[in-house]
């Protein structure tokens, strides 16, 4: 049998040889670990690469954070191929409305239809639409089509893309809307829609009449069976004033901030209530405390010689100054006798049996010339 033994230049050369093939290997794995990837975030690329083996393990090298709301694709417990672009969009917070009720809502949408959609979840959604001019706003819609516009009971039919804004809307479909108006968004059934609710503030005032008492009195001065209005009635009244505002039409504030009023004034009605005197003790009363010769003026008939004096005794005198009738009454104090229609329009006995009533409860001044030149006062 034969034995060999190795040199030492045999040895350093089979070691140099065996490390070169180890070197060899490690540089092809090295090489194969190594990935060059996109990294997309809302929109932005960025080429990366390293050494990298889980998508996560990128974005904590590209010191890219996520929350749990955020859209990362693939996940990032996913493995990281080279050549592979990475996706995250950031989720952004909402205030909307679900089927009527508040919600705090997160979502990667980037225009308001795709918000809406991914917030709907089957129900009625409806967000606030942004008229703010300080900030870029979010756009309406991803793609171009027809969006309804609604207000004041109508529905416009618009062309919308997505370089539409609110104000853009509403200008195509020609409406325009105040500064506490409110505009907003709602999705139902898949499709988007732009709402304009008309909001007024201001205040109204509300006023009531108080109707006027009627009282009445008693007058020994006037003859029994005779009324005169001492006084008209005026109706008082309440203002009451209220702070509203109103929503669509509807009442959802209403606050009383005033109020104000004027008393009625009673209406005074007086009755009479003196007995009547007879015409004839009445005349020869007054004829007594004359003088003879006026006595013998009067001739016996005080009344034929009263009415001859005031008007020539034709009982359609009307003079055309307010006095009408054989007596010359004025229609006030004709009525304030039980009188109807005008004076001159009344037969003589009627008007003669209203001068007696008159002379009855107020006397002979009420005819103070021709009672004078008659020797009654």
């Amino acid at each position: 049998m034969v034995s060999f033994t190795p040199t030492r230049r045999q040895i350093l050369g089979a070691s140099s040889a065996l490390s070169l093939g180890i070197v060899a290997i490690a540089g092809v794995a090295v090489a194969a670990s190594h990935r060059c990837v996109v990294l997309e975030v809302d929109g932005v690329s960025t080429p990366v690469s390293g050494f990298e083996r889980t998508v996560g393990d990128v974005l904590a090298a590209q010191g890219v954070s996520v929350s749990a709301h955020d859209l990362v694709a693939p996940a990032a417990d996913q493995s990281v191929a080279d050549g592979q672009t990475i996706v995250v969009r950031t989720a952004s917070q909402y205030k909307v409305m679900v089927d009527g009720e508040p919600v705090q809502a997160w979502s990667t949408g980037d225009s308001v239809d795709a918000v809406l959609d991914e917030v709907a979840g089957g129900g009625a959604v409806v967000m606030a639409a942004d008229r703010s001019t300080q900030r870029e706003a979010l756009p309406v819609v991803t793609a171009s089509g027809t969006l309804p516009v609604v207000a004041d009971g109508s529905s416009h039919e618009v062309e919308a893309g997505p370089g539409d804004d609110v104000t853009s809307l509403l200008a195509k479909a020609g409406v325009t809307v105040g500064p506490i108006d409110r505009v907003a968004f709602s999705q139902q059934d898949g499709r988007t829609a732009l709402t304009v609710t008309r909001v007024t503030r201001g205040e109204r005032t509300e006023t009531q009449a108080v109707p006027f008492p009627t009282e009445e009195r008693d007058d020994d001065t006037l003859a029994q069976g005779t009324q005169q209005v001492l006084q008209e009635g005026r109706d008082g009244q309440v203002s009451t004033t209220y702070y509203e505002e109103t929503v669509g039409g509807r009442t959802t504030v209403s606050v009383k901030v005033g109020e104000s009023s004027t008393d009625p004034v009673s209406r005074i009605l007086v009755n009479g209530t003196k007995e009547p005197q007879p015409a004839a003790a009445a005349a020869s009363s007054s004829a007594s405390s004359g003088s003879s010769s006026a006595g013998s003026a009067v001739g016996g008939d005080v009344w034929a010689a009263l009415a001859n004096c005031e008007s020539g005794g034709n009982p359609a005198t009307n003079t055309g100054n307010g006095f009408y009738g054989m007596y010359q009454f004025t229609l006030g104090t004709w009525q304030a006798m039980g009188g109807t229609g005008l004076p001159s329009e009344a037969s003589a006995a009627t008007q003669t049996a209203m001068a007696q009533r008159l002379q009855a409860s107020a006397g002979w001044g009420q005819w103070p010339a021709c009672a004078a030149s008659l020797g009654l006062l």
